[in-house]
Order: C-alpha cells, then sequence, then structure tokens
C-alpha cells in the first residue's frame, strides 16, 4: 500500500485486520530534489514495501533514512535497504544507533542530537529525543517543509485502513484508539519521560504521521490534547 498525502509526502506500510481490531505498519518517503525515507515496516512486510518503494523511486536517487526508532517494525526492512544501498546515511538517536550497529556493523549510521536540525537538499528537518517514549532510543521527526511531525510510536493508535486517514473515523473511534494505544504503550513512562510530550506543543503542524494507526489532520487536535491530559497528569 502506499498513498501520497501531501504534494512531497508518500505514505508506505501494510494494515493487519484482526478479530477485534486493525493495526498498520507505516513508513514515509519524501521526495523533492533531494528523497528521503522515514523509518521502515516489519521484515516479513519487507519484500512488498522494497517493490512499492522502487515503484516510487530509483533506490540509487534516495539519499537517507531517517530512522526513528530501532524496534523490528520499524527497521526491519532496514537489511534490504541496505543490501542494495549499503552506503546510505542513516540518521538516528546513538541508542538507536547502539541498539542496531552490531546488526549491521557497516551500515552508515550518523548521531542526531536532541532538538538538532538538519537540511537535506531542501527539506529541513527538526529532531526530538524522547527517551522513554517507549524504548530509550526513540525521537519523532518534525519536517519543517509541510509542518509534518512523523512521531513513530507517539500518537499511534490501534486503528488501520487504506489509505490510512483519519477522515473516516469518528472523534470517538480515534480517540478511543489513540487511548488504548498510549495505556498500552506509553502509560508506565515516567513524569519526566512524559514531559517531552509538552514539549512538541510549540511546534506548528499540520499533520501527524505516526507509525501505527492512520495519520492525524482532521483529529489531530483532539489526539494532541488527550497526549497533553495524560502527560501533564503528573
Amino acid at each position: 500500500m502506499y498513498y501520497s498525502i501531501s504534494d512531497m509526502c508518500t505514505v508506505l506500510g501494510k494494515v493487519i485486520q484482526k478479530p477485534d481490531r486493525s493495526f498498520s505498519f507505516l513508513a514515509y518517503l519524501l521526495r523533492g530534489e533531494k528523497n528521503v525515507l522515514i523509518d521502515t515496516v516489519p521484515e516479513k512486510a519487507g519484500e512488498v514495501f522494497m517493490t512499492e518503494l522502487k515503484q516510487l523511486v530509483p533506490l540509487s536517487q534516495l539519499d537517507a533514512i531517517i530512522l526513528n526508532h530501532s524496534e523490528e517494525d520499524h527497521s526491519g526492512a532496514l537489511g534490504l535497504l541496505l543490501a542494495a544501498r549499503a552506503d546510505i546515511p542513516i540518521y538516528c538517536t546513538a541508542a538507536c544507533k547502539q541498539r542496531l550497529v552490531s546488526r549491521y556493523p557497516n551500515a552508515n549510521f550518523i548521531e542526531v542530537a536532541n532538538l538538532s536540525t538538519l537540511k537535506i537538499g531542501t527539506f529541513e528537518f527538526c529532531f526530538t529525543h524522547t527517551p522513554g517514549l517507549h524504548w530509550d532510543d526513540n525521537m519523532v521527526t518534525y519536517f519543517e517543509n509541510e509542518q509534518i511531525l512523523f512521531s513513530n510510536d507517539l500518537f499511534g493508535q490501534y486503528l488501520g485502513c487504506e489509505p490510512p486517514l483519519d477522515k473516516d473515523y469518528t472523534n470517538d473511534s480515534v480517540l478511543q484508539g489513540a487511548k488504548t494505544y498510549f495505556d498500552k504503550v506509553f502509560a508506565q513512562a515516567t513524569p519526566n519521560e512524559k514531559r517531552a510530550v509538552l514539549g512538541l506543543a510549540d511546534l506548528n503542524l499540520k499533520c501527524i504521521a505516526p507509525g501505527h494507526g492512520v495519520i492525524l489532520t482532521g483529529k489531530l487536535d483532539e489526539v494532541f490534547a488527550l497526549y497533553e491530559t495524560e502527560c501533564a497528569a503528573y
């Protein structure tokens, strides 16, 4: 599955339908003067992911990967990408590199600091580390050009559809999906770890593009408010 969500951004991924819920695994491709991939998908979905990615851009023209989190459901297809492009820069936290370097010892991992910025061609990014939400290596990536927050696990929901957009859900169903996911993944984080979410309130956001669930545009404010309430509860 892939679907254009803006002039520059295409979502790729897989939706799983279970008896009690739907769930998605989402990655994102930015195309322009340079081409940048945000996260990948589980290894078992990697072959289809690679086929669809190559339909969108030749791998020789992929300029960088931003990896927000090392967990397999977000990094599983990395090995397939590196088999084709061993030299490609992979921007991530130091903890993410540490978790993956033994598996990919020759990969070109480039550590990014908290609140650091990066320019790739005309694309401008800002990185916010979110350790403990939910591993020590998590971060989120803000895409300045289109005011999109690539949030990985943060703001995810137990939802899934094709295309993975929030417009076909009611506010209540999106909030329920987000609250159930928050309780499962983030409720045990410390108050200090949760403060990282409150720091994102200063961003100008038109879209939150998570690694799971649906992309938030129409219901963005409601889900962000839910997180602010949950994370300010300390």
